[in-house]
């Protein structure tokens, strides 16, 4: 690793001793989102479905009556999250106060290409979970989305390490729990999580192009979700 690359990376990251993120979260009308979720702090991301009525862990940081939260992280990025609404990712180096708006769901499709004309499947079940692969064929061969169900087969978030370091991440949470979130990284593998707790579709390491092309098979994709 070269010593500008070392440079950048200790100027972006947080103090090792955590930085502290404080503010509102409101709607775009400026009405306080109480209970929105602040999430990939370090503590485990465990999104259970609204209907279950579950109380807050106490690692969970969530806003208060008033949108207002706090929280101390060393992780170089936190996610904010309230159902219903596009989800918001924020760069952490220092301690800072921000003024978080989210927007309602504009559009429920990532589909922006012609949908691919044959897809594939293969049943790839275990002792604990079920899951079917959907195949399409690219210029790389055969990429695919997996799609399954069980106890232990989500915890209902995209893992840490891709919130963390994807260079450009998206999410939407829906009224029913579940997330859609997707990113690249830098060196351009695209990856896509759409997940409930005990479900979850995704693809992951695959270029721009079958990204898209997945995105239109992905969104087709409903059981266990």
């Amino acid at each position: 690793m070269t010593p500008i690359l070392l440079l950048l990376m200790f100027l972006a990251a947080p103090p090792a001793t955590g930085a502290t993120i404080y503010g509102t979260v409101t709607d775009a009308s400026g009405k306080p989102l109480r209970d929105a979720r602040v999430d990939h702090t370090g503590a485990m991301v465990v999104v259970a479905s609204p209907g279950l009525a579950l109380k807050p862990s106490p690692e969970e940081t969530r806003t208060d009556a008033d949108g207002h939260f706090r929280v101390t992280t060393v992780h170089p990025a936190i996610v904010v999250r309230q159902p219903g609404f596009e989800s918001q990712r924020l760069r952490v180096t220092g301690d800072a106060q921000v003024n978080i708006t989210l927007q309602p769901i504009r559009n429920a499709s990532r589909c922006k290409v012609t949908p691919p004309a044959h897809v594939r499947t293969k049943e790839a079940n275990d002792i604990d979970y079920r899951a079917t692969w959907f195949y399409i064929r690219t210029k790389e061969g055969l990429r695919g989305i997996i799609s399954g169900s069980g106890p232990t087969y989500s915890l209902g978030a995209p893992s840490d390490s891709d919130v963390w370091a994807s260079v450009e991440y998206s999410e939407v949470m829906y009224q029913n729990g579940v997330i859609d979130a997707a990113g690249h990284s830098a060196d351009g593998k695209y990856w896509r999580i759409r997940t409930k707790f005990g479900a979850a579709a995704q693809y992951y390491n695959v270029d721009r192009a079958t990204a898209e092309q997945l995105d239109c098979v992905m969104d087709g994709i409903r059981p266990g979700l």
